[in-house]
């Protein structure tokens, strides 16, 4: 799929050297496929759809006692522990990046390596290396190739895994597994992925893996992969709990879930979990702005969009909202520079600061303990 963007339009963050064509460079992620040309047909993925019903259906009381259960406490974390932001590697940008990160106090980091891109992994390295003190989480990406050639996603893991651990012993493996257009077709392949990541790690010594990596608030697949009979464990449930489309985190799906409740259900899910230690992690979440294209590919659909200013003030209640149920662990922001749903606005040829890049600021400065707004 090729891009249809204006050409005037500056350029997307890097996020990626190699940019095959079905990768968006302005919103960092696969260009969105068309329903013709997703992989669902065929017994595979109708074996795997039986297994996720099968193991809802049996868990499904268990569940919701624990959910029902799942009492609020106090969190242990400090501000600086808990907040955490997401970077595209960029080595144009990379020196006013340490700039910012400095000024907002944030120590806790995530950097996306693309598995297809390892030839350039000199250069994430690198623009790490820039980061002094940091705590850094790796979230490998994953593609199409990663699921057809399970020995090559091995290879990619390990030149990962041995140019980058003098910087973290952590990693996030695959990302947004349950959408087709990050390369796999059904649940069972993104375990399969997983498993293949266990096996590699037993070459190393001490690191840590998240998983799951289920975007938005999709349950059902989420116990699938937290509960299985596959071999790997993760030390961290990563859930990429956006919910945007609900406007405020004080908006409901289904009628119920507001964002507290779809984090009570998927901490009682990570403590029920028979592959994942009992924590969670947010490892993702934003909102996308409104008339931002092709910076975001909801720019122009207000149900789904907010302006900088509410942007702001959704940022401060998700996090605390988060932080003061004492469930989550830290929660990511994706991402620094982007003006599509990012902290920074590069398109004027400057990096203008926009107002959620100074609410995360006053977040990590004290307001997380403050008393979330309605």
């Amino acid at each position: 799929m090729k891009d249809n963007s204006d050409p005037k339009s500056p350029r997307g963050i890097q996020c990626t050297s190699n940019q095959p064509d079905w990768w968006d460079p302005y919103s960092c992620q696969p260009y969105k496929m068309r329903d013709e040309d997703k992989p669902r047909g065929g017994i595979a993925n109708v074996i795997e759809y039986l297994k996720v019903a099968l193991s809802n259906l049996i868990a499904f009381p268990i569940i919701a006692l624990a959910t029902i259960v799942m009492k609020k406490k106090a969190s242990q974390k400090s501000a600086v522990e808990f907040v955490g932001l997401s970077l595209s590697m960029d080595l144009e940008y990379a020196d006013q990046m340490v700039e910012m990160v400095e000024e907002l106090g944030v120590k806790r980091l995530l950097l996306r390596i693309p598995s297809w891109d390892v030839d350039a992994i000199k250069d994430y390295v690198f623009f790490a290396e820039k980061f002094k003190d940091k705590h850094w989480v790796i979230n490998v990406l994953q593609s199409r190739d990663s699921v057809r050639d399970i020995a090559s996603w091995q290879n990619q893991l390990r030149t990962i895994f041995e140019s980058t651990n003098h910087l973290t012993n952590t990693y996030w493996i695959g990302n947004a597994v349950n959408r087709t257009k990050w390369g796999c077709a059904h649940s069972g392949e993104a375990l399969d992925l997983q498993v293949a990541a266990e096996q590699v790690r037993g070459e190393f010594s001490k690191l840590e893996f998240w998983g799951s990596s289920i975007i938005d608030f999709e349950p059902l697949l989420s116990w699938r992969t937290l509960w299985n009979l596959k071999s790997f464990r993760v030390q961290g449930n990563a859930a990429l709990l956006y919910v945007n489309r609900r406007h405020s985190p004080y908006g409901t799906q289904y009628g119920v879930f507001d964002l507290e409740n779809k984090l009570r259900l998927a901490k009682a899910m990570t403590k029920l979990s028979n592959r994942s230690d009992d924590k969670l992690w947010i490892s993702e979440t934003n909102w996308p702005l409104l008339d931002t294209k092709p910076f975001t590919p909801n720019s122009g659909n207000p149900t789904r969009t907010c302006d900088e200013q509410t942007q702001a003030e959704y940022l401060k209640l998700y996090y605390q909202i988060a932080w003061q149920t004492g469930w989550v662990e830290g929660v990511y922001w994706w991402q620094l520079i982007n003006p599509g749903y990012g902290l920074v606005d590069h398109r004027s040829g400057e990096l203008r600061k926009m107002p959620s890049f100074y609410a995360l600021k006053e977040i990590i400065e004290g307001d997380l303990e403050s008393q979330p707004k309605r």
